[in-house]
């Protein structure tokens, strides 16, 4: 028999960016192997447009070959286990 304890509520979320406050329309997700300086960690940042834009123009300024490409959305997993 199922008790249900505490009814589910639907939950509402808004993602804003992590730099300007904005409505974010992006993440950026980096995750650090073995051998680097941040070891078995991951980093990621919601975006807005803005920020975005600055982000890409910066690693382009370093690499000009890196470039966006039509995709689906990439699965959120778990950096260490890699399940989603």
């Amino acid at each position: 028999m199922k008790k249900i304890i505490t009814p589910g509520v639907r939950e509402e979320a808004e993602y804003l960016c992590d730099v300007t406050g904005k409505p974010a329309v992006a993440k950026l997700a980096m995750t650090f192997d073995f051998g680097s300086r941040h070891d078995m960690s991951a980093l990621e940042v919601d975006l807005s447009d803005e920020a975005a834009e600055e982000v890409l123009k910066f690693l382009q300024g370093k690499n000009p070959q890196i470039q966006t490409r039509d995709e689906p959305p990439i699965p959120h997993r778990c950096p260490m286990c890699g399940r989603g």
